[in-house]
This record gives C-alpha cells, sequence and structure tokens, in this order.
C-alpha cells in the first residue's frame, strides 16, 4: 500500500510538474508575440513611438490579403504590412476617443541608403482634425518589419 502511495505521489507531482511547464511556456509565448508595448503610454508628454512587429513586402506570403478598403495609395509594404499600420493608427485614434479616421494619403518620406529603413508620412482625417504620422518601418533580422509612428 505504501509503494502504491509513493506511486500516486510521483505520478501528482510529474502531473502538476508538466501543467507549470505548460503555463510557463504559455506566457514566455504570449510575452514574446506581445504586439502593443505602448498600448500604457501617455502621449500628453512626450510623443512615444509605438513599436510593432509584422512582416514585409518582401519576407511575406500575403499575396492573397485583400487591401484594407478606403486606405489611401501609396507607400512601400504590401496589403497586409499597410493594413496592420491602419488597424494600430485606428487603436491610437481609439484611445483618444475617435472613431471617426479617413485615410488621405500615403508618401514615402525617407529611404535610408543602407536599406535598414525607410519612413512613411500616413496623413489622416481623425474626427475633422488632419493628422500626419511618421511611421518608420525597419526591417528585422528574421523576415519581419517592425514598425512604429509617432502621432
Amino acid at each position: 500500500m505504501n509503494s502504491k502511495r509513493t506511486r500516486s505521489i510521483v505520478v501528482a507531482s510529474l502531473c502538476g510538474l508538466a501543467v507549470v511547464i505548460v503555463l510557463v511556456g504559455i506566457w514566455i509565448v504570449r510575452d514574446y508575440f506581445k504586439n502593443s508595448p505602448a498600448s500604457s503610454s501617455s502621449f500628453a508628454t512626450a510623443p512615444t513611438p509605438i513599436v510593432n512587429d509584422f512582416f514585409s513586402q518582401e519576407f511575406s506570403s500575403s499575396t492573397d490579403i485583400v487591401p484594407v478598403n478606403g486606405l489611401a495609395v501609396g507607400g512601400l509594404g504590401d496589403a497586409l504590412l499597410k493594413s496592420n499600420v491602419w488597424n494600430s493608427l485606428l487603436d491610437y485614434e481609439g484611445k483618444e476617443d475617435c472613431a471617426d479616421v479617413i485615410s488621405k494619403a500615403i508618401s514615402v518620406a525617407q529611404i535610408n541608403e543602407a536599406g535598414e529603413y525607410w519612413v512613411e508620412n500616413w496623413t489622416v482625417n481623425a474626427c475633422g482634425k488632419a493628422e500626419v504620422f511618421s511611421v518608420k518601418f525597419t526591417p528585422d533580422q528574421i523576415g519581419g518589419t517592425i514598425y512604429s509612428f509617432v502621432p
């Protein structure tokens, strides 16, 4: 009976350890893929870039992604990258209590000669007010593009 109890304790301990390992793994993966580090920052004092990591035109397999309706033409990114930037801009404006956002223009403002980054100006009409967001795109080392913007 004692060996049966010992075996039950060992099995229960191993199951508990497995659960802890799975929970830690989930926590690590969620923390790694968290894509909105600036969500708790305040734009009232000093503008802080909003950074996200998504696949760029050169590396994405998003040829079947449908472009966002109403999004201005321009820029260097593909439909997936543009839709991710647009959704981030909409999230930002939503936090500023503005749900009426219209894309007016996307233009390339700067291209780094070494290919390290490029900057685009995204002009929007947000709740009746024209705003220009400077969006910096930086290809990363794993085939994606990190972008950040400052209103």
